[in-house]
């Protein structure tokens, strides 16, 4: 059995398919990860856990909105 997915490429796609502004915001949210970690300037980031000079990664999780989506369909926040 085949879906019936549908591209939302553009805003009369987005009115078609009712999209409100809210929807589009929550699916333009992506969680970005950072390294707060500090290596030194010449660090081998190819080290893996266990090999001697390894730095722990510090990982710092936010939640951003991709601007690109937002514009695509103009939603302004």
């Amino acid at each position: 059995m085949r879906g019936k997915a549908k591209i939302v490429n553009s805003q009369d796609d987005a009115r078609v398919a009712n999209l409100t502004d809210e929807i589009i915001i929550e699916m333009a949210t992506i969680s970005v990860r950072y390294d707060d970690a500090f290596y030194p300037e010449n660090y081998d980031k190819s080290l893996k856990e266990g090999d001697d000079g390894y730095i722990e990664p510090i990982e710092r999780f936010e939640n951003e909105i991709d601007q690109s989506v937002l514009e695509r369909f103009g939603v302004n926040v």
